[in-house]
C-alpha cells in the first residue's frame, strides 16, 4: 500500500480507482490488497467497494476474500513471548521504539508507548489495545491468533545492520522481512505475500502468467517473482526494480498503479 498504491500523503485517487475497479469486475478480475498492514486498515481504504475485493494482510499471514477469512498462518504465544525475550537481550534500550504484536481480530502494544508513536500505530491497525505488558499477553490474558510482531527501530538506527541482526537470532521456524519506515515483519517463515497469493489462486484458479502484481519494498519480492506481468515502482529501489519483470512509468505519487492498470484494460 504505502509507497506503491498510496501516494505519500497515504491517499489515492478514488474516482480514478473506482474507474479502474468498475472494469475490472466487469471482466470478473479480483483486485487483491496486498500489505503489512492489518485487513481491518485495508477494509477501511476500500470502504465503498470493501466487501467485493482480497485482502493479504500482515504480509501474507491472514487471507480474505471479502469478509470472508481463507486462511491465517498464526504464531504459538511461546513464540511471541520467545522474541520478545529475544530482543532484549540483543539489542541496547532506546533502539527499539516500537514493539507491536498483531492478531486476527486486533493488535496489542505496552500501555507506555510513547503516544506519538501510538498515533502511527493507530493508523496502520485497528483497533489497537494497551496491554501491561507484550510478553505475557499470551495465553489466558488475551484470547487471538497472533500473527505478527513489528519491531521499529530508532531514526538515526543502521536499519540494515539491525535488520541483518534480528534475522540471525530468530528461530528457524520465523522470519523478518522489511515493511518501511525502520520497521521489520517478525512471523512465521511460511507467510508472505506470495503465500497469500497463492491461497487465492487456488480458491480461484488463476494462474502465474494471468496475475500482475505491484510493489516497492522488501516485502513485495516474494511476489514479484512469480509472474511475467510483475512491476515495481518507478519510486523503488534499484533492488526491487530489478526483481521486478517491468517498471511502472509512473510512481505511487501519479496514479502508479491505477494508470498501469487502466492501460491494461
Amino acid at each position: 500500500m504505502d509507497g506503491t498504491f498510496l501516494n505519500d500523503e497515504r491517499k489515492y485517487d478514488k474516482q480514478l480507482f473506482l474507474s479502474v475497479f468498475k472494469q475490472m469486475k466487469a471482466r470478473h478480475i479480483h483486485f487483491v490488497a496486498a500489505s503489512g498492514s492489518q485487513y481491518q486498515r485495508l477494509r477501511h481504504e476500500f470502504a465503498e467497494v470493501a466487501d467485493q475485493m482480497d485482502y493479504i494482510s500482515q504480509n501474507g499471514a491472514i487471507v480474505h476474500s471479502g469478509n470472508a477469512l481463507q486462511h491465517i498462518e498464526a504464531i504459538s504465544d511461546e513464540q511471541v513471548h520467545g522474541v520478545i525475550q529475544l530482543l532484549k537481550k540483543a539489542f541496547k534500550p532506546g533502539l527499539i521504539v516500537q514493539e507491536v504484536v498483531s492478531g486476527l481480530h486486533g493488535t496489542y502494544v505496552n500501555r507506555d508507548l510513547d503516544p506519538e508513536i501510538l498515533k502511527i500505530v493507530k493508523y496502520y491497525y485497528r483497533p489497537v489495545i494497551g496491554v501491561d505488558n507484550l510478553a505475557t499477553i499470551a495465553g489466558k490474558k488475551v484470547k487471538d491468533q497472533f500473527t505478527k510482531l513489528a519491531i521499529s527501530f530508532a531514526p538515526g538506527t543502521n536499519f540494515d545492520s539491525a535488520s541483518a541482526k534480528l534475522a540471525k537470532i530468530l528461530p528457524a521456524k520465523l522470519t523478518n522481512e522489511t515493511s518501511g519506515f525502520n520497521t521489520d515483519l517478525v512471523g512465521s517463515a511460511n507467510a508472505n505475500k506470495r503465500s497469500g497469493i497463492r491461497i487465492l489462486q487456488d480458491h480461484y484458479q488463476v494462474a502465474d502468467d494471468e496475475l500482475m502484481t505491484f510493489g516497492d519494498n522488501e516485502n513485495d519480492l516474494s511476489m514479484l517473482t512469480m509472474t511475467p506481468h510483475s512491476f515495481a515502482m518507478k519510486n523503488a529501489a534499484d533492488k526491487i526494480q530489478q526483481a521486478a519483470a517491468h517498471v511502472t512509468e509512473l510512481d505511487n505519487n501519479h496514479n502508479g498503479v491505477l494508470e498501469t492498470l487502466k492501460m491494461a484494460l
